[in-house]
């Protein structure tokens, strides 16, 4: 039971990866948060019990490296889709650094046709492959941080920070419509997500049946909560069956433990602190 923090090789799905770690742990195996095909870099499975906990991770902040190219059009917004070259005039660097400052802070985004929203139950990429319509409502995002690593037009790179549910096919989508020049996205690689970084992954290429519980994370090491710690016995037993409990810590969210084993996520309130989810 625990967390696995794989780095998603190119041109496999999220599911692929998932069904190949499962392969390893012959448990079930659920992902936090998918990734694009064309997409790399930081992908969190759950493996065993902890999938029951996979909730909380798929509403953090992401942060990603992006390389765009102006002057290409393509139906699902990267060079996986239907690609067409199109007329664009030069831009220039200054010209970029002044649009790329419109983006950050909160904006309105529309996401793309292919992608895994769902419009009446269907994901929305489902519907786009039958040659159907999608139209998808705009939803605001936040954008934190978007800065222009490298420039050669017409290719771009940035470094973006962002809340969860940002597309970043749309954003380069929408910063080249802003300057005028159709764009899309060339790479794309998840570089964090919340306060996981590449420098906690493993590549999938590595892994085995022998290897991989090394590489299995507890879940205290990967949920965004500070942790609690319980010292004694019947502290233990009432956290178990549910029972309130007196703490001292500050209201929120906490990782529990117990002789240095994670036993659950709890929540306190006014000084009391009560189960979430018990994992045993």
């Amino acid at each position: 039971m625990g967390f696995l923090v794989v780095d998603k090789p190119k041109g496999v799905t999220s599911h692929d990866v998932v069904k190949e770690v499962r392969k390893l742990v012959k448990d079930k195996v659920g992902h936090c948060g998918t990734l694009d095909p064309l997409a790399t870099g930081v992908l969190i499975l759950s493996a065993g019990k902890a999938t029951r906990l996979s909730e909380y991770l798929l509403k953090q902040d992401k942060c990603y490296l992006v390389k765009g190219v102006f002057g290409y059009d393509s139906d699902t917004y990267d060079t996986d889709g239907s690609v067409r070259k199109e007329e664009c005039k030069t831009i220039f660097k200054e010209e970029l650094e002044a649009t790329l400052s419109k983006f950050k802070g909160k904006i309105k985004q529309v996401p793309p046709p292919f992608s895994a929203v769902r419009i009446k139950g269907k994901r929305a990429y489902e519907l786009a492959r039958k040659g159907e319509k999608v139209e998808l409502p705009e939803r605001e995002v936040e954008i934190y941080k978007i800065e222009l690593i490298d420039y050669n037009f017409p290719e771009f790179v940035l470094n973006v920070c962002c809340s969860s549910g940002t597309y970043i096919r749309s954003l380069v989508y929408d910063i080249g419509k802003s300057l005028g020049c159709s764009a899309i996205v060339s790479e794309l690689r998840r570089t964090k997500i919340g306060k996981i970084t590449l420098n906690e992954t493993v590549k999938l290429s590595q892994l085995n049946k022998e290897n991989i519980s090394k590489y299995l994370l507890s879940p205290e090491k990967i949920l965004p909560f500070p942790t609690l710690s319980l010292t004694e016995e019947p502290s233990f037993k009432r956290f178990k069956n549910g029972a309130p409990l007196k703490v001292k810590e500050k209201d929120g969210l906490y990782s529990v433990m117990f002789n240095e084993k994670f036993i659950g996520v709890g929540r306190v309130k006014n000084n009391v602190l009560k189960a979430e989810k018990v994992i045993l």
